[in-house]
């Protein structure tokens, strides 16, 4: 009987190992170390977002201001990634499921949701960017024969899970890093240096609390939405902080850095482009196609877990193929030009779920999660929802104090530790 049992138990870790713990903590026995961690978040964070923000730092401030401004918000998105990172190490947990316990059953179904829309939509951004910026490079070669190949490729690896992610980040992460640093530094020469840069006059000056708000504003939801479903595979909180400081501090320091270099220095906030017009058309052809991709694949991962936590009935792996077939398609048909008005609202609805995570973790659940085998959660959790919207309203007003996107963040968790205290979590223990 005994044997029995341990083979019972083995075919269903083997099983929910297979659809990357959708729906389920992950278990100690199928955590990661560090360096594989280390390169799968570094390739979340080489997003085009990143270099555009860091595009209109350079544009505004002087050279020596925005290294300065680029560092500021690179710390407050690493406190930030660090928080829920720790979260997810303790628990185990992925967005959609910590989402459950600060939303409940049924409420979990709206930031799921937005997380779905939110994927989709930067992955079909990147497959079309992919055959866009291709087209840029090699004018023969037309846009969406590579566009589909490219979105294609993107779904495979995010299909084989975090295993396969890694294999791609290894290789991508340290050759976008080193050409990248090749190109800024020809960059910076061709403007005569550090004293060249300097001199280069602003085109549109900003205050420094504005530049540094576009360096936070660049991955603040990145750093909630993310997180969790990479650091969940942490060992330990340790290793999870550690991961999330080098990604925020190297990885988003380098990306928003070579985005204002670039602008400034040669016109484009793209370091392929910047490559290319620089002489270097295979290596910005390279770091072209693994900037996207170790970024996309990342996209449907996430999104394709967040939605496994609610129809938990349905394989991962097929969810992921409706997600790499509706990006595509989307991709085709222009999504990309009505995705930047829902940027602007996902910018103000995302952070306030850090505070919300933070305060459950903290207060309502003392860093200890009830296994859901043996609790009910409830139908709506109406804290989670108070907090939520009194965090978006804070990010949609001007308080004349601190960033919208850190005071959201501070509200929602201030609402939520209150109400957490007051109503309670809502779990009822099952007989």
């Amino acid at each position: 009987m005994c044997i029995v049992k341990e083979t019972k138990a083995a075919v269903q870790n083997e099983a929910a190992n297979s659809d990357e713990f959708s729906n389920q903590r992950v278990p100690m026995s199928a955590r990661k170390g560090m360096l594989s961690l280390l390169t799968v978040s570094l390739g979340y964070v080489f997003v085009v977002t990143s270099m555009q923000a860091g595009g209109n730092i350079g544009a505004g401030l002087n050279f020596q201001d925005t290294v300065l401004a680029v560092l500021v918000s690179s710390v407050i998105l690493a406190v930030l990634s660090c928080a829920m990172g720790v979260i997810s190490a303790k628990s185990g947990l992925s967005l959609g499921l910590l989402s459950k316990y600060s939303f409940g059953k049924a409420g979990t179904y709206v930031p799921v949701a937005i997380v779905v829309i939110t994927t989709i939509g930067w992955f079909s951004i990147d497959a079309y960017l992919i055959g866009q910026t291709t087209n840029t490079l090699f004018p023969i070669i037309p846009i969406v024969p590579v566009a589909i190949l490219g979105g294609l490729g993107m779904t495979f690896t995010a299909m084989r899970g975090m295993k396969w992610m890694t294999y791609l980040s290894n290789v991508a992460v340290p050759l976008i890093i080193v050409f990248g640093i090749i190109s800024m530094v020809l960059a910076v020469n061709s403007a005569g240096g550090i004293a060249g840069m300097m001199a280069i006059p602003q085109e549109n000056p900003v205050d420094f609390g504005q530049a540094v708000a576009w360096g936070v504003g660049s991955y603040a939801v990145g750093a909630v939405m993310f997180t969790p479903d990479i650091m969940r595979f942490s060992k330990n909180a340790r290793t999870a902080i550690i991961v999330m400081i080098i990604t925020m501090m190297i990885g988003n320091t380098f990306m928003l850095l070579s985005g204002a270099i670039g602008s400034v220095v040669t016109g484009t906030p793209d370091v392929a482009i910047m490559l290319s017009m620089q002489g270097l058309l295979a290596p910005a052809f390279l770091v072209l196609v693994l900037n996207i991709w170790s970024t996309a694949q990342g996209c449907v991962y996430s999104g394709s877990m967040s939605l496994n936590s609610v129809v938990p009935k349905v394989k991962r792996t097929w969810l992921v193929v409706g997600f790499g077939i509706i990006g595509i398609i989307f991709a085709l048909i222009g999504f990309y030009n009505y995705f930047g008005s829902y940027i602007d609202f996902l910018s103000a609805s995302v952070p306030p779920l850090g505070g919300i995570f933070l305060a459950d973790f903290l207060v309502t659940y003392r860093q200890d999660y009830p296994d859901m085998d043996t609790v009910d959660l409830p139908t709506v959790n109406i804290a989670g929802f108070i907090a939520w919207i009194v965090g978006f309203v804070v990010n949609r007003i001007n308080i004349g104090i601190g960033m919208p996107v850190i005071n959201c963040i501070i509200v929602a968790f201030v609402v939520k530790a209150i109400l957490g205290k007051v109503m309670g979590s809502g779990l009822k223990t099952k007989a």
